[in-house]
């Protein structure tokens, strides 16, 4: 870099001086460069002068940025006052949640990320940010142009309201009562299913599954079953169409979030042309199922039928009750995909990561399945009201499995104009807030030995459990909580209840990480895990894999 630096600097003064001489003597009529500019402009353009130029710049920005930026007195790394580009770099190279977790203990629950953006590791203080609409999201979810304004990305808090008031009566427990069947049915009913059929085919009744993968397709076939009015068992079939949607439509919501420029001519085509047909076919695929529903209900009517039950029938009944507007069948179609994107992977990654910790940490695992099988027989189907009733350790376990193991990463939002002040520290309004779910569940002023997995912070006779639920952030918080956290509730107590009364899980002979894989810490460690849709495992197909057998 040096070296090209120095013959740019040479070339540069070569061209001037040619530049000048030709205008000294050029035609009559061109009056002569003054020598002094000349030999100014000479000077300036000496590789030596430029050189000092670009290290006093540098200087001048470091001893602004820690003296006099509005950040100065902010704790926080130089590499990130000086420059974004580190920030990204570990966006894209490391685990965020274990960036984050990581930074908050060398510079405390607020620090600076990058020149404009600042760290919020604070539970009540990512509180105060996530529950008003003062704090917008960042510009960059404003970015995305091939789909409808929708309750993920839009910026406008009115719109947001809006929306939540029309799809929440399908999201919320009467709502999910009414489709739990189609939840059943779907999910652990075909995950049980297919393990039966493994364990019955395997020598000594034995099978080896990877339950990632198939916690995946089955968290899509529930979500596919219930937003487009079909059923759909991609687990059984191993048709992965619809998740490869999902995947494709996510990886360009991304891109344009992050990389505005594939908007534009060429890369737009080039980009379209990678991933454009897949989500083409995704929205096309929506507004088939809306139509089929539509001529369904139409014949429904002379028969006087019932309407189904399922969220695409309440997304089309939906409407705002201040106002009574319905959702377009475009925002219709909009709305059930963001749920597939935003809802289906989280959920199913949830569960990977809560059957991991299981077993990791065998002594709860044990606890849980004498809960579970004192309570219900081995072929009894455990709904989700009837898992709330008797299995008050389950629901601790998925909690807390929630807080060690968060599937979200940082939540961006922008400081209001006026600024805002955090743990003393002003932060000027434009700049912007990363609030990290994970780093607030690791914060050891609201939780004591974080890092060890313990489901008794979230048993309701444990005197902190109002405490510990109301610090819990990995929904999210506020006006912008997770309006899906009753669908996410209702997938993971249904199902870690009936595979763990109906299998016996142990984990297999090669496993990388269990009980004796003991970090610096005594803990056992947890699988590494990598930016994804959700923070998800970095390799499943090597470290999500259990042993399954029918129980006694």
């Amino acid at each position: 870099m040096a070296r090209m630096f120095w013959l740019f600097a040479n070339y540069m003064g070569h061209m001037l001086r040619t530049l000048t001489l030709s205008a000294n003597n050029g035609p009559a009529g061109l009056p002569p460069l003054s020598q002094r500019l000349y030999d100014a402009l000479t000077m300036l353009l000496r590789p030596t002068t430029l050189l000092l130029l670009a290290t006093c710049y540098v200087v001048y920005r470091i001893v602004y940025k820690l003296a006099f930026s509005p950040l100065c007195r902010v704790p926080g790394p130089l590499r990130a006052r000086v420059s974004s580009l580190p920030s990204l770099l570990e966006c894209l190279t490391q685990c965020t949640n274990d960036v984050m977790v990581r930074d908050s203990r060398l510079y405390g629950s607020l620090f600076v990320m990058e020149p404009k953006k600042v760290a919020v590791c604070d539970v009540e203080d990512c509180r105060t940010i996530l529950g008003s609409h003062a704090f917008a999201k960042a510009e960059l979810y404003g970015n995305v142009d091939f789909m409808e304004p929708n309750i993920f990305l839009t910026r406008d808090a009115k719109l947001n309201s809006q929306r939540r008031r029309q799809i929440g009566p399908a999201l919320n427990k009467a709502g999910l009562r009414r489709m739990e069947p189609t939840i059943l049915a779907a999910g652990v009913q075909q995950l049980m299913s297919r393990w039966d059929s493994c364990v019955h085919q395997a020598a000594g009744a034995r099978a080896q599954v990877n339950y990632y993968s198939d916690m995946t397709l089955m968290s899509f076939d529930i979500i596919a079953s219930l937003g487009f009015g079909m059923e759909h068992r991609s687990l059984t079939t191993g048709d992965r169409t619809i998740g490869d949607w999902v995947e494709k439509t996510f990886a360009l919501m991304i891109l344009q979030m992050v990389v505005p420029a594939v908007k534009w001519w060429p890369l737009r085509r080039i980009v379209g042309a990678v991933l454009g047909k897949h989500v083409d076919a995704f929205f096309a695929f929506g507004k088939q199922a809306i139509e089929r529903r539509k001529l369904a209900l139409a014949t429904a009517s002379a028969s006087a039928e019932p309407r189904p039950n399922d969220i695409l029938q309440q997304f089309i009944d939906a409407e705002d009750p201040l106002n009574r507007i319905k959702m377009t069948s475009s925002q219709v179609i909009t709305e059930t995909i963001m749920i597939m994107l935003s809802g289906a992977d989280t959920t199913s990654t949830s569960l990977a990561w809560t059957i991991h910790l299981l077993m990791l940490y065998p002594e709860h695992r044990q606890a849980l399945v004498e809960q579970i099988r004192a309570a219900f027989g081995r072929d009894q189907l455990i709904t989700y009201e009837m898992a709330r009733e008797h299995l008050p350790l389950l629901e601790a376990c998925i909690f807390e499995s929630l807080r060690v193991c968060p599937v979200s990463t940082n939540l961006p939002r922008v400081v209001p104009k006026g600024g805002v002040t955090l743990q003393g520290h002003f932060i000027p309004g434009g700049y912007t807030l990363a609030v990290s779910t994970a780093a607030c569940n690791y914060n050891p002023q609201y939780w004591p030995d974080p890092a060890r997995f313990d489901p008794a912070r979230f048993l309701r006779s444990n005197p902190d459990y109002d405490t510990n639920r109301h610090n819990l952030m990995t929904l999210s918080s506020g006006v912008r909580s997770c309006p899906g956290h009753q669908l996410v509730m209702v997938e993971m107590m249904t199902t870690l209840a009936n595979i763990l009364n109906r299998y016996d899980l142990e984990l297999p002979a090669d496993a990388h990480y269990g009980p004796h894989n003991l970090g610096a810490d005594g803990l056992p460690t947890v699988m590494p895990r990598t930016n994804h849709i959700a923070m998800i495992p970095k390799h499943p197909e090597r470290d999500c894999s259990v042993v399954v057998s029918m129980r006694p």
